[in-house]
């Protein structure tokens, strides 16, 4: 599975206005089930936010990937935002996070779930790319780049 499967360009936040974690979260839960027909976004969000009382999804670098496994699920979904001035996320690295991609996935679809989770922290990793994507002003721009840097450095 491929993050060009998942991310779609109506499926990129490229201005978010949440303020904090919990916001964010929520926010995100709601447009990925609207444009996806989900049935219920807060359950989501809950999902996810008692995901983060475990431990924060802030991996560092402005960097924050929210996941959860959701029950009435029937595939792996994603969407991605961008903070241009940056949320408190409980990152490792105490820094804000401008750039915050959720997944969901089915209950039993550990190893997909665990695929894009590899390839987006390996695609992150690049500064150039982190850059880039933070500086992306059109989903389209930002769906590009990811794109890309898909093919660059994942295998």
């Amino acid at each position: 599975m491929k993050i060009r499967d998942l991310l779609q360009k109506n499926s990129i936040l490229i201005d978010l206005q949440a303020k904090d974690k919990n916001e964010i979260i929520t926010q995100m839960a709601q447009y990925l089930a609207s444009i996806n027909n989900l049935p219920d976004a807060d359950s989501i969000a809950r999902k996810i936010l008692e995901r983060e009382a475990e431990m924060s999804t802030g991996i560092g670098f402005g960097i924050a990937i929210p996941h959860a496994r959701v029950d009435k699920t029937d595939r792996v979904y994603m969407i991605a935002a961008r903070s241009v001035k940056g949320i408190d996320f409980s990152a490792i690295d105490e820094q804000p996070v401008h750039l915050v991609f959720m997944i969901i996935s089915p209950l039993n679809t550990s190893a997909e779930h665990t695929q894009i989770l590899s390839a987006l922290s390996r695609i992150m990793s690049y500064e150039d790319m982190r850059k880039k994507l933070i500086a992306a002003d059109r989903p389209e721009q930002f769906l590009d780049l990811i794109v890309k840097g898909e093919d660059k450095y994942v295998e």
